[in-house]
């Protein structure tokens, strides 16, 4: 079985013992390499790591300005002919057909030229009633609110689980007949 060394160090030495994993101090954080059996470090989610992932994913942001952008209403977000995708919020969307007032934003895509609606916020000034909901319940506020009232639960629910009906409309417990008991049984 291969041996492993553990090293709590300040910084990261110049010659670095194989096999070994070593935990650098740096500020509130520990750093943490493990060598292979040449003595050649491998980062272990390091912030040079971390850091390094961070600039890469920066690096695909769009260049052609901010990733989100701001116009006044549509004819100014046509205006724009991006060429890369890029979010774009519009203070007034009312010039399309699908947003009946407010803000809404947009994502372009390169590939397909064209603009998405990715959200709306029309719905910020919305004041929903029961009537509005689509696909909700048929009963009222009020009838909803008495089944609460009125629900309960049983501690003995796994025996009344139990309970059922034959074919014939006969009592069963736990699928069979319920025997008869004698109170007196003298004979």
């Amino acid at each position: 079985m291969a041996d492993i060394t553990f090293h709590k160090e300040n910084s990261l030495p110049a010659q670095l013992q194989a096999g070994a994993f070593y935990f650098i101090l740096n500020g509130a954080y520990a750093e943490s390499y493990l060598t292979d059996a040449n003595g050649v470090a491998r980062l272990v989610g390091n912030s040079a790591m971390i850091n390094a992932l961070i600039a890469q994913a920066l690096q695909s942001l769009p260049t052609s300005g901010a990733p989100v952008l701001y116009a006044v209403d549509i004819a100014e977000r046509d205006a724009l002919n991006p060429t890369e995708a890029v979010f774009v919020i519009v203070t007034d969307a009312t010039a399309d057909p699908t947003v009946e007032r407010g803000a809404a934003m947009y994502a372009w895509n390169p590939a397909t030229s064209a603009w998405l609606k990715i959200a709306e916020y029309e719905s910020m000034d919305l004041q929903l009633t029961w009537t509005m909901l689509q696909g909700g319940p048929a009963s009222t506020p009020a009838q909803i609110d008495d089944a609460v009232s009125k629900a309960h639960s049983h501690p003995n629910k796994p025996v009344l689980d139990k309970l059922s009906e034959s074919a014939d409309g006969r009592l069963r417990f736990g699928g069979v007949p319920i025997p008869a008991e004698w109170d007196v049984a003298n004979w």
